[in-house]
């Protein structure tokens, strides 16, 4: 490891329970999104009268209980439960990062206007996944509960197919965004280790950074230290128990 890497600094971005709940729920709608995908084309019929089509069903049951389960468990226990009110609040750089954002991403060059913890486009994403992942849930308990026949119940399928498509839209862009383009894999990297490069937070969430940068910012080498510290501790832990 050299020199250069161990004086990285990093900021704390994400806790355990925040990158719990974000792959639980990413987990869940990967597996509705595929097995959804093969009930939308084998039909119905199929899925009554054949083991593979019994299994799909079950297993895009089991993505809508972690699609919903996790964030339901999430704002129960979580002392950040109201975080998710973050993507209706809007001000002048929000309307100014939609202006200068096709130009960032798709040509290149700065003038992005300043960003709090979470830029404009995820605050975008999580209102999409938030309007249209309710309407998501709702249709989809009617549909497995069979709450509503006739025209009813071919307005929850509408409404179902329609919210998912819409959801996997946003997806595909929130995918690309932060784990194809090399520009944002800090992002990536972020919710999976839960610590994000100072230089990139400060150029990409400087509002935030600034907020955090004096309590929360360490080197990769205290990084590797304090990792050895907890398994350390787990180690001792474990031996007293």
């Amino acid at each position: 490891m050299s020199k250069a890497y161990k004086r990285t600094k990093y900021v704390k971005r994400y806790c355990v329970p925040d990158q719990i709940m974000h792959w639980m729920v990413a987990l869940g709608f990967i597996l509705l999104l595929v097995t959804g995908f093969m009930i939308f084309f084998k039909g119905p019929a199929s899925l009554l009268t054949t083991e593979a089509g019994m299994a799909f069903r079950q297993g895009h049951r089991i993505g809508a209980i972690l699609f919903i389960g996790a964030p339901l468990i999430y704002f129960l226990f979580s002392s950040k439960r109201w975080g998710f009110l973050v993507a209706f609040k809007w001000g002048k750089y929000d309307f100014g990062w939609l202006k200068a954002a096709p130009k960032h991403y798709f040509i290149g060059g700065e003038g992005m206007p300043p960003q709090d913890k979470y830029n404009t486009g995820q605050k975008l994403y999580f209102l999409v996944v938030i309007v249209f992942g309710l309407l998501l849930a709702m249709s989809g308990f009617a549909l497995w509960f069979d709450w509503f026949n006739g025209s009813l119940g071919v307005w929850m399928l509408v409404i179902h197919d329609v919210s998912a498509v819409i959801i996997t839209i946003f997806f595909g862009i929130h995918l690309h965004l932060t784990v194809f383009h090399a520009r944002e894999r800090a992002s990536f990297n972020a919710m999976t280790t839960g610590w994000m490069e100072a230089e990139y937070a400060e150029h990409h969430h400087k509002l935030w950074f600034d907020k955090v940068k004096y309590d929360q910012m360490i080197t990769c080498g205290e990084r590797k230290m304090r990792k050895m510290k907890q398994v350390d501790q787990n180690k001792n832990n474990t031996f007293q128990a």
